[in-house]
């Protein structure tokens, strides 16, 4: 049998991040009236806990710094190269293509914040063109928040690695006869 050791990878701001924002967003796109005031505030409360993560990115505990998981062309590259040799390398943090999905997900929340902010400005009130711009970011976020979901839960079914109890808990328990990949070494 196989013993494991547990790992502190997600600290408590990260995982509040995470299920604030996806709550916030699944309101907003499946329960709140498009405009009203509790979606306007919703997008508001979306676009504080970004900058907060943003600052957390930087100056945050190890895993949540983007300079420990920033996918690389190299990064990506060797990660590919093991996929391709049937290898899964086992990452703490983010793997490089997690890593790039991450970045997809902040850059469409971060335009969704934006734009659905300008289209309470004076200067874009009734501008067409902005609401649509909002609202197809809006549908990239969600469809990218789709994607990952199934991709994080079938990468913990087949590799099981601890990354839905790492995101409620904040640790993975990682088998002592595992390779962990360190991302600055790529």
């Amino acid at each position: 049998m196989t013993t494991a050791s547990e790992v502190k990878v997600w600290d408590p701001l990260i995982r509040v991040f995470h299920w604030a924002t996806v709550t916030l967003c699944l309101l907003n796109f499946f329960v709140l009236e498009e405009g009203s005031k509790p979606h306007k505030y919703a997008g508001y409360a979306v676009g504080v806990l970004l900058i907060i993560r943003l600052l957390w990115g930087i100056v945050g505990s190890h895993y949540a710094r983007f300079g420990q998981w920033w996918p690389t062309p190299a990064r990506v590259r060797h990660y590919l190269l093991q996929l391709a040799r049937g290898r899964h390398p086992y990452y703490l943090g983010h793997n490089p293509l997690g890593a790039l999905m991450i970045w997809l997900l902040l850059l469409s929340l971060i335009g969704t914040v934006i734009t659905g902010w300008l289209t309470t400005w004076d200067a874009f009130w009734g501008e067409e063109w902005l609401e649509e711009l909002h609202g197809i970011i809006a549908n990239t976020l969600m469809a990218a928040v789709g994607i990952h979901a199934t991709v994080v839960i079938l990468t913990d079914r087949l590799t099981h690695s601890d990354l839905l109890r790492a995101m409620v808990l904040g640790k993975k328990r990682v088998p002592v006869d595992i390779r962990v990949e360190d991302p600055r070494s790529e």
